[in-house]
Protein backbone atom coordinates (compact mmCIF):
# COMPACT_ATOMS: atom_id res chain seq x y z
CA UNK A 1 0.00 0.00 0.00
CA UNK A 2 1.44 3.50 -1.10
CA UNK A 3 2.87 5.28 2.26
CA UNK A 4 0.98 8.65 2.42
CA UNK A 5 4.05 10.15 5.03
CA UNK A 6 5.99 9.42 1.83
CA UNK A 7 3.86 11.26 -0.47
CA UNK A 8 3.69 14.00 1.96
CA UNK A 9 7.53 14.60 2.05
CA UNK A 10 7.74 14.50 -1.97
CA UNK A 11 4.81 16.58 -2.37
CA UNK A 12 6.62 20.11 -2.08
CA UNK A 13 5.97 23.43 -3.45
CA UNK A 14 9.18 22.97 -5.00
CA UNK A 15 8.36 19.71 -6.57
CA UNK A 16 4.59 21.40 -7.77
CA UNK A 17 6.21 23.87 -10.10
CA UNK A 18 8.29 21.27 -11.18
CA UNK A 19 5.75 19.04 -12.26
CA UNK A 20 3.72 21.93 -13.64
CA UNK A 21 6.83 22.72 -15.33
CA UNK A 22 7.18 19.02 -17.05
CA UNK A 23 3.47 19.80 -18.79
CA UNK A 24 3.90 22.56 -20.87
CA UNK A 25 3.51 21.46 -24.39
CA UNK A 26 6.89 23.01 -25.72
CA UNK A 27 9.36 20.30 -23.98
CA UNK A 28 11.33 18.49 -26.19
CA UNK A 29 11.85 14.60 -25.22
CA UNK A 30 15.41 15.21 -24.46
CA UNK A 31 14.64 18.35 -22.20
CA UNK A 32 12.07 16.53 -20.03
CA UNK A 33 14.71 13.45 -19.10
CA UNK A 34 17.31 16.43 -18.20
CA UNK A 35 14.70 17.59 -16.26
CA UNK A 36 13.58 14.66 -14.60
CA UNK A 37 17.49 13.31 -13.79
CA UNK A 38 18.12 16.76 -12.01
CA UNK A 39 14.57 16.22 -10.07
CA UNK A 40 15.75 12.61 -8.99
CA UNK A 41 19.06 13.39 -8.20
CA UNK A 42 18.14 16.83 -5.81
CA UNK A 43 15.06 14.78 -4.52
CA UNK A 44 16.98 11.80 -2.75
CA UNK A 45 15.86 8.64 -2.99
CA UNK A 46 12.49 9.33 -4.29
CA UNK A 47 10.89 12.22 -6.11
CA UNK A 48 7.40 13.81 -7.06
CA UNK A 49 7.72 14.27 -11.12
CA UNK A 50 3.60 14.94 -11.82
CA UNK A 51 1.03 16.12 -9.78
CA UNK A 52 -2.12 15.35 -11.55
CA UNK A 53 -6.38 15.95 -11.26
CA UNK A 54 -8.36 15.68 -13.92
CA UNK A 55 -8.97 19.25 -15.91
CA UNK A 56 -10.92 21.86 -15.30
CA UNK A 57 -13.07 21.84 -18.12
CA UNK A 58 -14.45 17.80 -16.52
CA UNK A 59 -15.53 19.75 -13.28
CA UNK A 60 -17.12 22.68 -14.89
CA UNK A 61 -19.30 20.37 -16.70
CA UNK A 62 -20.60 18.49 -13.55
CA UNK A 63 -21.09 21.79 -12.28
CA UNK A 64 -22.52 23.65 -14.82
CA UNK A 65 -26.53 22.55 -14.77
CA UNK A 66 -26.36 22.74 -11.16
CA UNK A 67 -25.02 26.04 -10.77
CA UNK A 68 -27.68 27.39 -13.81
CA UNK A 69 -30.17 25.57 -11.91
CA UNK A 70 -29.71 27.32 -9.18
CA UNK A 71 -29.54 30.66 -10.87
CA UNK A 72 -33.11 30.25 -12.78
CA UNK A 73 -34.41 28.67 -9.35
CA UNK A 74 -33.30 31.97 -7.15
CA UNK A 75 -34.66 34.75 -10.27
CA UNK A 76 -38.20 32.18 -10.40
CA UNK A 77 -38.44 32.58 -6.73
CA UNK A 78 -38.07 36.19 -6.44
CA UNK A 79 -39.97 37.11 -9.03
CA UNK A 80 -42.92 34.63 -7.40
CA UNK A 81 -42.00 35.89 -4.00
CA UNK A 82 -42.39 39.66 -4.23
CA UNK A 83 -44.53 39.83 -7.30
CA UNK A 84 -47.23 36.95 -7.45
CA UNK A 85 -46.93 35.60 -3.89
CA UNK A 86 -48.77 38.30 -1.91
CA UNK A 87 -51.28 38.15 -4.37
CA UNK A 88 -52.03 34.08 -4.55
CA UNK A 89 -50.57 33.59 -1.24
CA UNK A 90 -51.12 33.86 2.30
CA UNK A 91 -48.21 34.83 4.57
CA UNK A 92 -48.26 31.24 6.13
CA UNK A 93 -48.17 29.59 2.47
CA UNK A 94 -45.31 32.18 1.85
CA UNK A 95 -43.63 31.22 4.46
CA UNK A 96 -43.81 27.48 3.44
CA UNK A 97 -42.58 27.56 0.41
CA UNK A 98 -39.46 30.09 1.76
CA UNK A 99 -38.79 27.17 3.43
CA UNK A 100 -39.10 24.41 0.89
CA UNK A 101 -36.86 26.51 -1.72
CA UNK A 102 -34.77 26.93 0.80
CA UNK A 103 -34.20 23.65 1.36
CA UNK A 104 -33.64 22.34 -2.28
CA UNK A 105 -31.39 24.64 -3.16
CA UNK A 106 -29.24 23.28 0.14
CA UNK A 107 -29.52 20.15 -1.18
CA UNK A 108 -27.89 21.25 -4.85
CA UNK A 109 -25.12 22.91 -2.72
CA UNK A 110 -24.38 19.72 -0.59
CA UNK A 111 -24.20 17.65 -4.19
CA UNK A 112 -21.85 20.64 -5.89
CA UNK A 113 -19.73 20.02 -2.22
CA UNK A 114 -19.56 16.26 -3.48
CA UNK A 115 -18.70 16.42 -7.17
CA UNK A 116 -15.88 19.14 -5.95
CA UNK A 117 -14.60 17.20 -3.18
CA UNK A 118 -14.73 14.25 -5.71
CA UNK A 119 -12.96 16.39 -7.93
CA UNK A 120 -9.87 17.49 -5.36
CA UNK A 121 -9.50 14.34 -4.20
CA UNK A 122 -8.74 12.40 -6.98
CA UNK A 123 -5.78 12.40 -7.63
CA UNK A 124 -2.38 10.91 -9.92
CA UNK A 125 0.70 10.80 -8.71
CA UNK A 126 3.92 10.12 -10.39
CA UNK A 127 7.29 9.47 -9.15
CA UNK A 128 10.37 8.26 -10.30
CA UNK A 129 9.83 5.06 -8.85
CA UNK A 130 5.51 4.49 -8.72
CA UNK A 131 2.30 5.89 -10.09
CA UNK A 132 0.07 6.26 -7.22
CA UNK A 133 -3.60 6.37 -8.24
CA UNK A 134 -5.80 8.50 -5.04
CA UNK A 135 -9.44 7.68 -5.84
CA UNK A 136 -12.22 9.48 -4.06
CA UNK A 137 -15.90 7.47 -4.05
CA UNK A 138 -18.31 9.53 -2.44
CA UNK A 139 -17.56 11.70 0.78
CA UNK A 140 -16.29 8.45 3.01
CA UNK A 141 -14.34 5.92 0.72
CA UNK A 142 -11.13 6.31 -0.46
CA UNK A 143 -9.53 3.58 -3.43
CA UNK A 144 -5.75 3.70 -3.47
CA UNK A 145 -4.09 2.05 -6.21
CA UNK A 146 -0.78 1.58 -6.63
CA UNK A 147 2.09 1.00 -9.82
CA UNK A 148 5.84 0.33 -9.95
CA UNK A 149 7.61 1.96 -13.15
CA UNK A 150 9.03 -1.09 -14.23
CA UNK A 151 5.58 -2.80 -14.71
CA UNK A 152 4.78 -0.50 -17.57
CA UNK A 153 4.54 -2.19 -20.93
CA UNK A 154 2.19 0.16 -22.61
CA UNK A 155 0.84 4.01 -22.99
CA UNK A 156 -2.19 4.83 -24.67
CA UNK A 157 -3.91 8.32 -25.12
CA UNK A 158 -7.81 9.00 -25.87
CA UNK A 159 -8.58 12.51 -26.71
CA UNK A 160 -11.96 12.32 -28.51
CA UNK A 161 -14.51 15.40 -29.36
CA UNK A 162 -13.68 19.22 -30.37
CA UNK A 163 -13.65 20.27 -26.82
CA UNK A 164 -11.39 17.74 -25.67
CA UNK A 165 -8.64 18.50 -28.09
CA UNK A 166 -9.32 22.18 -28.30
CA UNK A 167 -8.50 22.19 -24.31
CA UNK A 168 -5.91 19.49 -24.67
CA UNK A 169 -7.33 17.15 -22.39
CA UNK A 170 -8.50 13.36 -22.01
CA UNK A 171 -7.72 9.75 -21.37
CA UNK A 172 -4.57 8.22 -20.58
CA UNK A 173 -4.36 4.21 -20.49
CA UNK A 174 -1.04 2.49 -18.94
CA UNK A 175 -1.11 -1.28 -19.21
CA UNK A 176 0.65 -3.18 -17.39
CA UNK A 177 2.52 -6.72 -16.19
CA UNK A 178 0.79 -6.57 -12.98
CA UNK A 179 -2.50 -8.11 -11.29
CA UNK A 180 -4.26 -4.99 -12.17
CA UNK A 181 -3.71 -4.50 -16.01
CA UNK A 182 -4.98 -1.40 -17.02
CA UNK A 183 -4.36 2.02 -15.32
CA UNK A 184 -6.57 5.11 -16.14
CA UNK A 185 -5.93 8.49 -16.21
CA UNK A 186 -9.61 9.94 -16.43
CA UNK A 187 -9.54 13.23 -18.58
CA UNK A 188 -6.41 14.48 -17.50
CA UNK A 189 -4.62 17.95 -18.73
CA UNK A 190 -2.04 16.97 -21.54
CA UNK A 191 -2.47 13.40 -21.67
CA UNK A 192 0.22 12.90 -24.48
CA UNK A 193 2.70 14.86 -22.57
CA UNK A 194 1.93 12.70 -19.72
CA UNK A 195 2.30 9.56 -21.35
CA UNK A 196 5.66 10.93 -22.83
CA UNK A 197 6.98 11.65 -18.79
CA UNK A 198 6.03 8.00 -17.90
CA UNK A 199 7.51 6.88 -21.15
CA UNK A 200 10.78 7.95 -20.21
CA UNK A 201 10.54 7.35 -16.69
CA UNK A 202 9.87 3.75 -17.45
CA UNK A 203 12.68 3.40 -20.25
CA UNK A 204 15.14 4.44 -17.60
CA UNK A 205 13.89 2.17 -15.05
CA UNK A 206 13.60 -0.33 -16.85
CA UNK A 207 17.50 0.13 -18.26
CA UNK A 208 19.06 0.87 -14.62
CA UNK A 209 17.41 -2.63 -13.57
CA UNK A 210 19.10 -4.25 -16.19
CA UNK A 211 22.58 -2.62 -15.18
CA UNK A 212 21.87 -4.26 -11.71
Amino acid sequence: MPNFGDLDKIIEPGSLKKSRYLLRKNREISEIGQIINRTIRAGGQESLIILLRRHWINLFAQLFPFAALILILFIAYLFFYIFLGPRLLNPIELEFIHLATSLFVLFLWSFIFVVFIDYYLDVWIVTNSRIVNIEQKGLFRREISELRLENVQDLTTDIGGVVKTFFDFGDLYVQTAGKRERFLFKSIPHPERVRDIILVLSEGKNKKNDNI
